[in-house]
């Protein structure tokens, strides 16, 4: 199938238009030993699939003429392998849908972040009630981006979190003080797990963001050594705020 090993993507999976122009076709071989593809998004009983079955078995009684297995038999070994085809496949398709959306998420600062930590923070305004002022000053555009370390279908990901230079300290606390907060939440403080999606691992790393800063954030979300690196028009352009309160309180930091 022109795979390079069992890690590597499908790349020459029928699509839907060409498995319906077949089906309502000639009788032709689906496809050859040379070009051999299969749909897998079908059954292996498929009007496509039973065709790319004759043509596996036909091929590998020519290459193994001294196989005494019955063509019933290698069929019934093609299915087993090609619903295992079909799983790995489904696997490579789901991560790939993820990859995207995290790619969305880039290209639009991080919704679904922004979303999660904005809801932990007034879940404890209470007794944290700057966090709610961080998060909403900061957008979805001030969230941490993840990059994976893994390229689809080579196992688990490991997502580095990237370094935004122009964030200060007491941000970048306060912020790690809210996932935290989430993951307490998620484990109901028993271990519990409650339900939803399981968090990816995500590890600090020294990789730097490339992304412009929001401008109009308060003077204090600014690193210092970021802000005495500015050109006075580059500082003028980034138009800093009076500084807010967002000392994380003692309740919440134990």
């Amino acid at each position: 199938m022109k795979r390079k090993d069992k890690h590597s993507p499908f790349t020459n999976v029928p699509d839907k238009a060409e498995v319906e122009a077949y089906v309502k076709g000639t009788r032709r071989p689906c496809c050859t030993a040379d070009n051999f593809r299969v749909d897998l998004n079908g059954t292996p009983t498929s009007i496509w699939n039973t065709s790319a079955s004759h043509v596996f078995t036909t091929s590998f009684r020519d290459a193994h003429p001294g196989c005494d297995r019955s063509l019933k038999v290698i069929f019934n070994a093609w299915v087993v392998h090609f619903n295992y085809l079909c799983q790995v496949y489904a696997k490579q398709q789901m991560v790939a849908r993820e990859e995207q959306a995290r790619i969305l998420n880039l290209a639009s600062g991080s919704p679904q972040l922004y979303n999660r930590r904005l809801r932990i923070a007034h879940c404890h305004s209470g007794l944290y009630p700057s966090a709610v002022d961080v998060v909403q000053q900061l957008g979805p555009a001030g969230m941490s981006t993840d990059e994976s370390e893994h390229d689809v279908g080579h196992g688990e990901r490991t997502y580095r979190i990237t370094r935004k230079a122009w964030r200060s300290a007491t941000v970048t606390a306060t912020l790690r003080m809210l996932d935290s907060l989430h993951l307490r939440m998620r484990y109901q403080q028993q271990w519990t797990a409650t339900a939803g999606a399981w968090p990816h691992l995500c590890m600090p790393s020294s990789r730097l963001s490339n992304r412009e800063p929001p401008s109009g954030l308060p003077r204090n979300f600014y690193a210092r050594d970021y802000l005495s690196s500015l050109s006075s028009e580059s500082l003028d352009a980034l138009l800093p705020q009076e500084d807010i309160h967002m000392d994380i309180p003692r309740t919440i930091a134990t």
